[in-house]
C-alpha cells in the first residue's frame, strides 16, 4: 500500500473518476474500490475504510463508531453536495475535514428535475412502457407551457430550475426562507416569493429543491399535499427524509394530487417491494438526476481535489465542518 490511500465507495467517480484518479496517483495515493457501491452502511464501510487516510464517498452512513474504528481516517470526501448522511458533530469531534462539491451537479439535477416534470405531465413512461409491451394508444396528458410551477428551496438547483422555467413561459414561484438575494445567480426570470401555503395553493408543478435539515425533515405531509391543487404534480429531485411517503401513496391512491416524480427516497435503495413501486400517475428514478457524465467527471475532479489541497496544506472552500479547524483532535495539520 503507499504512503496514502484512498477508498472511493462513489461508483459516479468508478465511472467518471479516471483523470481524477490518475491525478491521485500522481501525487502518491494508492486508490482503492470498496466491495461495493455506496450508500454504504457504517459497518462494512468501518472495515473498508480502516487502513485509508481518505475516503471519496457517496452518500454513506459516516457516524462515531465508523471515526472510532478508523482513526487513519483524515478526511471524508463527498462526491456529491448533500451531506446529511454525515454526522458533522462526530466528525468535527473525531478530527475528521469533511468536503463536498457544491455546483457540480446544478445544471444535471435541473435538467432531470424538469424531465421528470415533463414526463409525469405528458405520460412519457406510460407510454414508452405500452410500446414496448407491443400495443398503441393515446395517453392524455397536461401542457407545461404557462403553468405555474412553485420552487421549494430556490438555491443553486432552484434557480437553474427556474431559468428552465422560462423557456416554457412558466410562472414561477418560490418558497426559501433562507434565501439571499445577492446569492441570486445571473439570468434569473421574474420570480415572485410567497409563503409556502400560497405556493402550494397556486402552483400546477411544485418542484422540491430543499436541503435535509431537522426542520425540513417530513416537511411534505398529508397536510401538505392537502394544499396543493387536485390538478397538480409533485417531483423530487432534493432528499428523501423531506417527504412523508405513506402521504405521498395517500395522496397519489386517492387522487388527492395530479401525480408525482421521484428521484429520491427515504430509504436507498429502495427496497424492490416498497409500495411506491406500484404508485399509480408516478415516475420512479433511482437517485440519478446528478449523473450526467459532464457532471459526474465534474464531481469527481473536484473530490479529488480536495484531498489533495489538504495534503498540501490549502484549505478548500468546501469544508463542510470549519469548526474542524480549531479542533484538537484534528488528524491532518494543514
Amino acid at each position: 500500500m503507499a504512503d496514502q490511500c484512498v477508498l472511493v465507495t462513489a461508483r459516479a467517480f468508478w465511472d467518471s473518476g479516471q483523470e481524477a484518479e490518475r491525478s491521485l496517483n500522481a501525487a502518491g495515493f494508492s486508490v482503492v474500490r470498496s466491495p461495493e457501491a455506496g450508500p454504504c452502511a457504517s459497518g462494512p464501510l468501518s472495515l473498508w475504510a480502516r487502513d485509508c487516510d481518505a475516503v471519496i464517498g457517496a452518500t454513506d452512513q459516516f457516524d462515531a463508531a465508523l471515526f472510532r474504528a478508523c482513526p487513519r481516517l483524515k478526511v471524508v470526501s463527498r462526491c456529491g453536495v448533500g451531506i446529511d448522511s454525515v454526522d458533522l458533530a462526530a466528525a468535527t469531534a473525531a478530527g475528521v475535514i469533511v468536503t463536498n462539491t457544491p455546483g457540480a451537479m446544478t445544471e444535471a439535477v435541473a435538467d432531470y428535475a424538469f424531465a421528470l416534470l415533463l414526463a409525469v405531465a405528458r405520460r412519457v413512461v406510460e407510454s414508452d412502457a405500452l410500446m414496448r409491451a407491443g400495443g398503441w394508444g393515446e395517453f392524455p396528458g397536461v401542457l407545461v407551457c404557462g403553468k405555474t410551477l412553485g420552487l421549494v428551496g430556490f438555491g443553486q438547483i432552484g434557480q437553474a430550475v427556474a431559468r428552465r422555467a422560462a423557456g416554457f413561459a412558466m410562472r414561477v414561484l418560490a418558497y426559501d426562507p433562507y434565501f439571499r438575494p445577492a446569492t441570486a445567480s445571473p439570468g434569473l426570470p421574474p420570480v415572485s416569493f410567497v409563503t409556502l401555503e400560497e405556493l402550494l395553493a397556486q402552483s400546477d408543478f411544485v418542484s422540491l429543491h430543499a436541503p435535509s435539515l431537522p426542520e425540513t425533515k417530513g416537511l411534505f405531509d398529508a397536510g401538505r399535499f392537502a394544499q396543493m391543487k387536485p390538478s397538480a404534480y409533485f417531483v423530487n429531485t432534493s432528499r428523501g427524509p423531506l417527504v412523508d411517503e405513506d402521504a405521498l401513496l395517500e395522496a397519489l391512491r386517492s387522487g388527492r394530487i395530479a401525480g408525482a416524480a421521484l428521484d429520491v427516497y427515504r430509504q436507498e435503495p429502495l427496497p424492490s417491494d416498497h409500495p411506491l413501486r406500484g404508485a399509480p400517475r408516478c415516475v420512479l428514478s433511482s437517485h440519478n438526476a446528478f449523473n450526467a457524465v459532464e457532471a459526474a467527471a465534474a464531481m469527481s475532479a473536484i473530490s479529488a481535489q480536495n484531498i489533495l489541497s489538504l495534503w498540501a496544506g490549502q484549505r478548500p472552500s468546501a469544508v463542510c465542518n470549519p469548526q474542524v479547524w480549531d479542533s484538537p483532535a484534528l488528524r491532518l495539520r494543514c
